[in-house]
């Protein structure tokens, strides 16, 4: 028994029995002993020193040992005071319990006699040192513990009966809200009831359950959580409530989630990259297979295609000579420029097979756009002339304009660049010719300089691009065209800007398509060292 952690105060007026009780309290190493010769010394050493005991005779000079007693336990109603009396009188015992005297010693003393009556209670407050003391340990591991987590508690049929401030801080739920409740008050509806059947059968057998839940809050946003879940047992082993522990790990998942995601994404990326890189192997072959082909091509076919184109062009103006009472004259001269457009046709895909297998070896110069595309414009005038009006910077195009009325620079490989403008000029003729009608078609073209490029926007309203053509607008053989055709046009052209270090954006704009070239002002073409 620890006596030395327990102060006493004794109060007697006897000198002689004052003495021998002293030097037997002093032998118990009590840790202090406060010896006083009546009560109200004893109240006053009391209130200064406060001891953990009271032993006290009852009748003293100035002020007795019960109105002492009264005293001290107005002070403090816990203190054990053992009171020492010569006799049993009935007035003075129910003064006393009303009083709250814990126990009685009567004379003459045995010393046998105060050392038990004193270790009963030494033993109490030793005891009550240790509750208070586990109890505010207690006390401070639910504080850590509320602190860093959520904690729920529930009965055995999962109604709320406890929450602490962590939960209501991590859900937005209050106590008095939750508290009475099923625990499925914060269950996400994508939870698989799989994972509460097990949890249930786990705390059910008496055993820890572990694991992460995804949980809404009362705004009904998700969250996550790891839980721990300590069934809690009785005296005689029957569960009697759960207690849960609980982290929030949303971010931690959320990371999880994302990490997930992008690896996924990658995978994706990476397929996709192989098959782009698959298909720009096998358009490689293509080309190279063009290559041979337009290499005999064009020596085979120029030659005799410009005898016929030239002949055809001497038929045309002979048969313009004719006199027009010449019944055959009309049909003869939309016969022949049918041949002539077929012939023209065929020398435009010859030319483009050779681009796509050759690169030009024209050296960039600086050049004025608008020039270039005044020139591309008057190539491609008999044709557009019964097709649709264009404009070019929102004036009417018309044969003989000014070159140089506006300037929008860059340094370009002017015949290339030429090609690429009549490649999209044809391909919103042909898309115009098959919508509307004269009066109502346009192809509006602008130049605008924004920042490092010289931007040419191709406009019309021939309906547009297709959603199913739009992702492969730019591969070879390729064509939305109902008369046919090998769809190089596009592919070739893509292929002269991005040479240039340039690109191609295709879109939809209102009823039609847009094509916005950009060419770089200061840049040099990819190829070049």
């Amino acid at each position: 028994m620890e006596i030395n952690e327990i102060s006493i105060l004794f109060v007697e007026d006897d000198e002689k029995i004052r003495t021998q009780i002293s030097n037997f309290l002093t032998s118990k190493k009590f840790k202090n002993i406060y010896v006083a010769k009546d009560g109200e010394d004893g109240f006053l050493k009391y209130r200064e020193y406060k001891p953990d005991i009271v032993l006290t005779d009852l009748t003293m000079p100035i002020m007795s040992g019960l109105e002492m007693s009264k005293k001290i336990k107005i002070l403090n109603e816990n203190t054990p005071i053992l009171l020492i009396t010569s006799h049993f009188e009935k007035e003075i015992t129910e003064e006393a319990v009303d009083i709250g005297i814990d126990a009685y010693l009567f004379k003459p003393l045995t010393l046998e006699r105060v050392e038990k009556i004193l270790n009963k209670y030494i033993e109490r407050i030793l005891l009550q040192r240790k509750f208070k003391n586990e109890h505010k340990l207690l006390e401070e591991y639910k504080r850590v513990i509320d602190i860093s987590a959520s904690v729920t508690k529930t009965d055995t049929r999962g109604i709320i009966t406890y929450v602490n401030d962590s939960f209501c801080k991590m859900t937005g739920y209050s106590k008095d809200e939750v508290i009475g409740k099923d625990h499925n008050i914060i269950k996400h509806p994508e939870t698989k009831s799989k994972l509460h059947k097990e949890m249930w059968a786990t705390i059910s057998n008496k055993k820890v359950w572990r694991g992460r839940v995804k949980n809404l809050k009362k705004n009904r946003e998700t969250y996550y959580e790891h839980l721990v879940i300590v069934p809690i047992v009785n005296e005689e082993n029957i569960i009697q409530e759960y207690i849960a522990l609980k982290q929030d790990v949303t971010e931690l998942s959320t990371q999880k989630e994302q990490l997930k995601k992008r690896i996924e994404e990658e995978v994706e990326k990476n397929i996709n990259l192989h098959k782009e890189r698959e298909k720009e192997r096998l358009l490689e072959e293509k080309f190279s297979i063009i290559g041979k082909m337009a290499a005999g091509i064009t020596h085979e076919i120029n030659t005799p295609l410009t005898y016929i184109k030239g002949n055809l062009e001497l038929m045309i103006q002979d048969i313009k000579e004719l006199d027009d009472s010449v019944k055959q004259k009309k049909y003869l001269q939309e016969d022949s420029k049918t041949l002539l457009d077929g012939v023209s046709r065929i020398a435009s895909i010859v030319e483009s097979m050779r681009e796509m297998a050759s690169q030009a070896k024209e050296k960039p110069q600086v050049t004025n756009i608008y020039s270039s595309l005044i020139t591309a414009l008057t190539l491609s005038h008999n044709k557009a002339k019964f097709i649709s009006n264009i404009t070019i910077q929102n004036k009417p195009f018309k044969l003989g304009m000014d070159k140089d009325l506006y300037t929008f620079t860059a340094p370009i490989q002017n015949q290339r660049i030429e090609q690429v403008f009549i490649i999209i000029i044809n391909n919103a003729l042909d898309a115009l010719k098959l919508s509307n009608n004269f009066e109502t078609r346009v192809l509006d073209i602008t130049l605008r300089d924004e920042d490092e490029y010289i931007v040419v926007d191709f406009k019309d309203n021939g309906g547009g691009i297709s959603q199913e053509m739009m992702p492969n607008i730019f591969d070879s053989f390729q064509s939305s065209k109902t008369e046919g055709g090998m769809g190089l046009g596009l592919n070739v052209a893509k292929k002269i800007v991005e040479d240039h270090g340039g690109k191609i954006v295709p879109s939809n704009h209102e009823n039609g398509a847009l094509f916005e070239v950009y060419l770089p002002k200061r840049l040099k073409l990819q190829n070049e060292s």
